[in-house]
């Protein structure tokens, strides 16, 4: 019978612990006290590292394989979203508040997609625009049943009124600003008691 490899790399961790003091977890590992004094003798060390016998138990957590395989699925899926965000003109401001990056992180994240950093004010959005942005973001809440409540779903429904919208020079950071705006006004959801400017706003959805 061959030696154990598993053996082999356990007894190498111990003897790295036992040199740097690191007595403690040893303990941890399961080594006995009366064991750590022997240790590093060599007919000791021979007798650990050549049995053909396993004297270490190795179990596999399934459920934590799990857990890092689905943080891991999240993460990927959360850089795509944070790049598509990005390329559409989100500010600092608004992935900082959804993603809680740094402006450190930020700034790198668009140098390495080749995105430069919007600087100065937005360029004024007129009132056919604004109508469109109404008129698509109503509807597309509406197939996608969204609740106010889902901000990443909120979002979503904003990039995707972006990514219709960019060919006029719209970004998202404009399109969430009225959104925003909208929801904090009570004008969306619509309700019997609407005001004018619901009403102003879906009259320029007719025009369309």
């Amino acid at each position: 019978m061959t030696k154990s490899t598993i053996n082999e790399a356990v007894l190498s961790q111990l003897l790295d612990l036992v040199r740097n003091g690191q007595l403690q977890r040893c303990r941890e590992m399961g080594l006995e006290p009366e064991v750590l004094g022997q240790i590093q003798h060599p007919t000791v060390l021979s007798l650990l590292r050549n049995t053909p016998v396993t004297w270490v138990n190795v179990s596999i957590n399934s459920s934590m394989i799990q857990k890092l395989l689905s943080n891991a699925a999240r993460t990927e899926e959360e850089a795509r979203v944070i790049e598509r965000a990005i390329r559409l003109g989100a500010t600092t401001k608004l992935l900082k508040n959804f993603f809680g990056l740094s402006p450190q992180e930020i700034a790198l994240q668009r140098a390495v997609i080749g995105v430069k950093a919007p600087h100065g004010r937005w360029p004024a959005v007129s009132e056919d625009q604004e109508h469109q942005i109404w008129y698509r973001w109503t509807n597309l809440m509406k197939q996608n049943q969204v609740s106010l409540e889902d901000s990443l779903a909120m979002l979503d429904i904003a990039m995707l009124v972006a990514e219709e919208l960019i060919a006029d020079g719209l970004t998202l950071a404009q399109i969430w600003s009225f959104i925003t705006h909208w929801i904090e006004n009570r004008i969306y959801p619509e309700n019997n008691n609407r005001d004018r400017q619901a009403r102003r706003l879906e009259q320029g959805e007719h025009t369309q």
